[in-house]
């Protein structure tokens, strides 16, 4: 059955293991994937940040334990094993970070409407209330993760330990050489992009510059990415209205469907 996405060649520059999902329901709606990893995750600079912290949460130290990403959940399993959270809430920003999640928490996961951290600080608040104040939440994240959510829930009284669990890195250049050959040549119809520090890694590969990549869409999943693309020059850029595999490949098919 004929698609929108029917013959279209689509990049995705996630990891191997993250765009996996995406790819398979780009694929079964008729696309020709590629996936080009810009980025790569490695442990954090300080390990024994991380581990300190997991020695606290052993001890029964925190309240609540926050993830903004599934990369995070991976992470801190890593360091913790399988073994139940002993903490009364769990927080997850989308939905597949609560699916990250799986059976492995204890107490109540609270997901936030929003795909952002300030969003699941509302959905704390409004779950918690004036118990808010007063609570200790351990925050393991990217190494360069943003801080809204950490702000959002001290302004309520609470206390946030953030922790770097895994830090991102570009691929080196030559890595990328068949993406930047496609995007040259104007043999792909899309890109897809998950995170600024993707763009930077395949600007840096294309010279400095997304100016030149032609007739492609550049797809970001989210309006922090977006404005990443714009900055670096990306000519045709289109953001998914949500941080979700749908919401991008809604935005594919409706930006491919009318080529």
């Amino acid at each position: 059955m004929e698609t929108p996405l029917s013959g279209r060649r689509i990049a995705l520059t996630r990891t191997e293991e993250d765009a996996r999902s995406l790819a398979e329901k780009l694929r079964s709606r008729g696309a020709e994937v590629l996936v080009h990893p810009a980025i790569r995750r490695v442990p954090p600079r300080d390990v024994e940040a991380l581990r300190k912290a997991v020695a606290r949460l052993r001890r029964g130290d925190y309240d609540g334990v926050l993830f903004t990403s599934p990369a995070a959940v991976g992470a801190l399993q890593g360091e913790w094993g399988k073994a139940p959270l002993p903490v009364e809430i769990v927080g997850a920003v989308g939905p597949a970070t609560r699916a990250a999640l799986g059976p492995w928490s204890w107490g109540e996961v609270v997901v936030a409407p929003r795909h952002d951290g300030a969003s699941l600080a509302e959905a704390l608040a409004m779950r918690l209330g004036d118990r808010l104040s007063g609570m200790r939440f351990l925050q393991p994240r990217a190494e360069e993760g943003r801080e809204e959510l950490r702000r959002g829930l001290e302004v309520a009284g609470a206390r946030v330990d953030v922790v770097a669990a895994y830090r991102t890195e570009a691929v080196a250049a030559e890595e990328l050489r068949d993406l930047v050959a496609r995007l040259q040549r104007e043999d792909l119809d899309a890109v897809v992009f998950a995170s600024p520090s993707a763009v930077a890694a395949v600007a840096a590969a294309c010279g400095g510059t997304l100016a030149g990549l032609g007739s492609a869409y550049c797809v970001a999943i989210g309006k922090t990415t977006a404005e990443a693309l714009r900055r670096a020059g990306a000519p045709r850029v289109e953001a998914a209205a949500h941080a979700t595999d749908d919401a991008l490949i809604e935005t594919l098919q409706r930006c491919l469907g009318a080529r």
